[in-house]
């Protein structure tokens, strides 16, 4: 960055004080700017961008018109806007190593996870062309009744499962439909309504299992697949010790 400094006299007509008279503005962004210019070898660091925007700073404002002087608010506010800066440049590098460590920690942890049997905090399930779509149930107590109910992406039933009246358990559903017909591959809910002996609900909980067959990253969270269906790894809620033969 030029700073143009210019020895003013009084006695010069109005049309060249004009033209010598140096800007009472330098800004934050011109001080960072000049470091990245075509002929840097090595970039500087922000201490030496702050103490370049210093001098810069002293220099014009020992070499100010004097019939224009620098008003002090203008370049305390042009220091705050540079501390500033700083601090949010120094904050990005820091946040954006965090995440990138994160990051890193969350797939090593997911693939870690491919080829075992996983439950997930989601009643939404995978059902694939060779593949039926599980999940598991658990309730406070063995119900007197229990309905279970497949539904598609839409919300429509597609086919209501005979399941055993217990408190806990796994339910398998191979794609069948109400109409005979066979569901396409894709994401299905399943909705569990159950009953005690005098009518009232039993509150439970109905989770998504599979084998877990991919692990990636995807905008920046780690994200494991079962059965076509992806699940962040933060709604993993269990993994079965035991490795199948995907993770052999």
């Amino acid at each position: 960055m030029t700073v143009a400094i210019s020895h003013s006299s009084p006695t010069k007509p109005a049309q060249e004080q004009n033209r010598s008279k140096p800007s009472n503005s330098i800004s934050a962004n011109e001080a960072v700017s000049d470091s990245n210019a075509p002929g840097s070898q090595q970039k500087p660091t922000i201490g030496a961008d702050f103490n370049m925007f210093l001098k810069l700073l002293t220099s014009q404002i020992q070499n100010q018109n004097p019939l224009n002087p620098m008003d002090t608010s203008q370049f305390t506010q042009q220091l705050v806007q540079f501390a500033q800066t700083e601090q949010a440049i120094q904050q990005s590098g820091t946040l954006k190593s965090i995440l990138a460590k994160l990051s890193a920690g969350e797939m090593a942890q997911a693939s870690n996870y491919v080829g075992r049997v996983a439950r997930f905090d989601s009643p939404v399930a995978g059902l694939s062309d060779d593949k039926p779509a599980t999940w598991t149930y658990q309730y406070s107590q063995v119900p007197s009744s229990l309905v279970a109910e497949v539904k598609d992406s839409q919300g429509s039933v597609v086919k209501t499962l005979l399941v055993d009246r217990a408190a806990k358990g796994q339910v398998s559903w191979d794609g069948s439909t109400s109409t005979g017909a066979r569901a396409p591959a894709g994401n299905y809910t399943l909705t569990m309504t159950a009953k005690d002996i005098n009518g009232g609900t039993i509150n439970g909980a109905v989770t998504a299992s599979g084998v877990i067959s991919s692990a990636m990253m995807l905008d920046g969270r780690a994200i494991v697949t079962v059965n076509g269906t992806n699940y962040p790894l933060d709604a993993l809620l269990a993994i079965d010790s035991a490795v199948t033969d995907a993770a052999r």
